[in-house]
């Protein structure tokens, strides 16, 4: 069987989108790989046959995406990397739980490794000997763990606004929140001690308060180069309760409290960049322990930028990826 028949015909729904026309189809022929422009959506077969969805877009080396919150579908970052599409093959991947993947009954099957073990099917599904890995905040903690348990698997990582430890980015947090104006301050640790929660998702008091704290002090530095339409992706909250916890934004106290990967990344020989804003949501100095764990690793701090940093400076954003990955 040709390379990559095998994936198509697992696929539970497939969309080619081609100029502009959309065909539902059952299977895609071998002679449209690669995909050549085209953009393909499906689904394959995660750990304990979850169904997990995916989106293919490009041609050249394949480039997994894994997308943070967590929670979050990877809707939010594909505009801002379908540029890549003629240099790499973009393969989006919705975590489980997240955006069109399954929604399980049993939210303690949300755990890192099991979505490491998710993106190992991807590959085995279709057939990569090896890729690359670009991955983005809780995103980044799968990325590290699938190449400490694989390191032959991946070509390149970027890791965009990450840690190798949660304490200190939960020091940091904590202390981001006091650097806030004092009234939002107040107003924010009144919801968390009294009423941060409503129907198992943030009192949208709690929610709008933070966002008017964190939006221009962490998230863009630019407050004019926010999107007109910009919103934050809508979250699963079992997936986001599950692994960052019950404890607000500036409090990690879900399954990854304990995440320290420092000591195994020392014995990864990937090449990884590591990227963040210079006023970022995550601390350039959080991520200075990540940089030196990986023997080969390299950061690039975007001057005059926050979170969003692939918004604000999406131009050298796009040109960081392509120098590194192409060199």
């Amino acid at each position: 069987m040709k390379r990559q028949n095998i994936f198509f015909t697992l696929l539970i729904s497939i969309a080619i989108l081609s100029c502009g026309k959309k065909d539902e189809i059952a299977e895609v022929a071998v002679d449209s790989i690669p995909l050549k422009q085209k953009v393909v959506t499906g689904y394959f077969e995660g750990k304990d046959r979850v169904n997990l969805f995916i989106k293919m877009q490009g041609k050249g080396e394949p480039l997994i995406v894994l997308p943070g919150g967590p929670g979050y579908s990877f809707e939010y970052l594909q505009p801002y990397l379908s540029q890549l599409d003629s240099h790499f093959q973009l393969i989006f991947l919705d975590p489980r739980g997240c955006g069109k993947s399954d929604i399980l009954a049993d939210p303690s099957k949300y755990t890192l490794d099991n979505m490491v073990a998710d993106v190992e099917s991807l590959k085995s599904t279709l057939q990569l000997k090896s890729f690359n890995l670009l991955a983005h905040e809780t995103g980044t903690f799968v990325a590290q763990k699938y190449v400490i348990k694989n390191p032959g698997h991946v070509n390149k990582m970027i890791l965009m606004s990450s840690t190798a430890q949660i304490f200190d980015l939960n020091m940091w947090l904590n202390g981001f929140r006091d650097f806030m104006p004092r009234a939002t301050a107040v107003v924010i640790k009144k919801y968390e001690q009294d009423s941060m929660y409503v129907d198992e998702q943030y009192n949208l008091g709690y929610e709008q308060t933070v966002m008017s704290g964190i939006l221009t002090q962490g998230y863009f530095f630019n407050p004019t180069l926010i999107p007109a339409d910009f919103t934050l992706p809508e979250k699963s909250w079992d997936v986001y309760n599950t692994i960052w916890g019950r404890g607000g934004y500036f409090n990690i106290t879900g399954n990854i409290s304990d995440f320290d990967t420092r000591e195994q990344l020392q014995t990864v020989n990937v090449k990884t960049l590591v990227m963040c804003g210079q006023h970022d949501y995550f601390a350039p100095f959080v991520m200075e322990t990540l940089v030196g764990a990986i023997p080969s690793a390299d950061m690039y701090v975007f001057e005059n930028a926050a979170h969003f940093f692939y918004i604000e400076k999406h131009d050298e954003f796009i040109e960081k990826i392509k120098e590194f990955l192409k060199k």
